[in-house]
């Protein structure tokens, strides 16, 4: 018989089940907080590199972590600069110089005497590329007027490019100062700056305005965004993207102004073997599938879209050719994904890897003037990214996760419902496999936020789109932007071509 003091076999059962229940509460807990903690330390480490964050917002650790990734390349080998192959540019040399001049040693470099009548050859030739010293040049034009023999008086207009008077800027100044203020990244008191300090032409910050509006006008009137906007929607393949672009507090304070982003619309051609691109920019007060839609290019788009998974856009794949899901993208997801536990989630390397050498041989068949990839490469690294994905769902299934599902079991779904999104470069050569000229074309608008702080108004930035657009496409197409400029104001503006 049990001692008093001794619990008896049912308290003991009953202790245990209580410590084990005990046990379970905390082993879940501890489960629950290991997750939370791994989401602080995803959500800490996140940046430009592994998610959709914009460089600017990198912070110090973001900026290491890049410094290290760049002496891991140099380690691997890999030469800074030119790689092999690579074509190259340098100054060329000029049969015809504009000038030519003897350079003489003076005296001899021995005993000091006079060589003016010694005997000489050319030693060495060097051509210097220079611009000659900016100066005003005034030219006074005299209208004449004329009394035929019929008694008719005709006076003779101004030229082409004069406005104002009695004393006014001529084309030249116009089309400076226009350019520079156009630019991303400069603004119109800059420029107004610089027009004297380089040209020497002293201009007003109203001026430049004047002549930033007089060339939207003139875009405008010769119907050269509508034009644009049909171009683009007769191509192939086109790349969309957006970026948020600030406006002033009164600006964003006005109905459908609270979160104003820049858009682009452009041809790929660039970017899959070169070629000349249409280029368009626009602005809205919201990032919206309205606001996508009230541009008028991909309602009724029929070709191909490379992009990001933005939801805004997807309402529209029904109606294309296909969607390139942008592979630059995908490899940020794979990278955050990876880093939250690199043991349990090596398949994002296997998924990564084959998207890379599949997008290297198809730059090594582009480059070889193929049509095709090699069927049984292509799909080996199909199955090893298949396999990966497959692999990716596995192990995240019952993985917790403090909030929803893993993001390891979110982003392998994603690849694998939309793994003909991600493979669609790899059987059609002219679809590239990341959207990074699309980014790159709207990353003007970051710096010049950046620079610049924020546009007055929505419709001032949609002008800077409008000019964007005809000096980017125009420039792309072989036409000098001041030339460009200056056509436009005259009347006839450089208009981008038509599909036949």
């Amino acid at each position: 018989m049990p001692s008093p003091e001794q619990p008896s076999y049912e308290d003991l059962a009953a202790r245990n089940a209580e410590l084990l229940a005990v046990v379970a509460e905390q082993a879940a807990l501890i489960g629950a907080l290991r997750a939370e903690v791994a989401a602080l330390r995803r959500q800490v480490g996140r940046d430009s590199s592994n998610s959709s964050q914009p460089p600017s917002q990198d912070g110090p650790a973001a900026e290491a972590k890049a410094s290290r990734r760049e002496t891991r390349r140099a380690r691997a080998g890999r030469p800074q600069g030119g790689q092999k192959g690579h074509p190259g540019a340098s100054l060329a040399w000029t049969a015809r110089p504009d000038e030519t001049l003897a350079v003489e040693p003076g005296t001899c470099g021995g005993c000091g005497a006079d060589l003016a009548a010694a005997a000489g050859r050319i030693a060495s030739s060097v051509q210097v590329l220079d611009i000659p010293p900016a100066a005003l040049a005034v030219t006074e034009y005299r209208m004449m007027r004329r009394t035929c023999g019929c008694g008719q008086v005709t006076t003779a207009p101004p030229p082409p490019g004069v406005t104002g008077g009695p004393v006014c800027y001529g084309p030249g100044v116009t089309g400076a100062a226009t350019l520079l203020a156009s630019t991303d990244v400069i603004g119109v008191e800059r420029a107004a700056d610089l027009m004297g300090a380089l040209l020497k032409a002293p201009v007003s910050t109203g001026f430049v305005s004047r002549c930033l509006v007089r060339l939207d006008a003139a875009l405008t009137t010769a119907g050269f965004e509508d034009a644009l906007k049909d171009a683009l929607k007769a191509a192939d393949v086109l790349g969309t993207d957006e970026t948020p672009a600030p406006l002033a507090a009164a600006a964003t304070s006005a109905e459908g102004c609270g979160n104003p982003h820049v858009y682009t619309v452009r041809t790929m051609l660039a970017c899959t073997g070169g070629g000349a691109d249409l280029i368009w920019y626009g602005a809205a007060g919201n990032r919206t599938k309205a606001a996508i839609t009230g541009f008028g290019i991909l309602d009724g788009y029929r070709g191909v879209l490379v992009r990001d998974d933005y939801g805004g856009y997807l309402s529209y794949d029904t109606g294309l050719a296909g969607v390139q899901q942008c592979l630059a993208h995908l490899y940020r997801y794979l990278d955050d994904a990876y880093a939250i536990d690199p043991a349990s989630q090596a398949w994002t390397r296997q998924a990564g890897d084959a998207l890379r050498a599949a997008a290297a041989a198809v730059r090594a068949a582009r480059g070889a003037r193929q049509a095709s990839l090699d069927p049984a490469l292509l799909a080996g690294l199909r199955h090893s990214y298949d396999q990966a994905v497959a692999f990716g769902i596995s192990v995240n299934l019952s993985r917790p996760w403090h909030k929803g599902n893993h993001p390891g079991l979110t982003l392998a779904r994603r690849l694998k419902r939309k793994a003909a999104q991600v493979w669609l470069f790899a059987t059609r050569f002219d679809v590239p496999a990341t959207n990074n000229g699309s980014e790159n074309a709207v990353r003007g608008y970051k710096l010049a936020a950046k620079i610049s702080g924020c546009w007055r108004t929505l419709a001032t930035l949609q002008r800077h789109c409008r000019i964007r657009s005809y000096l980017a496409t125009a420039r792309s197409h072989g036409r000098h932007p001041l030339a460009a400029i200056r056509t436009a104001l005259n009347g006839n503006c450089w208009m981008p071509p038509q599909p036949a």
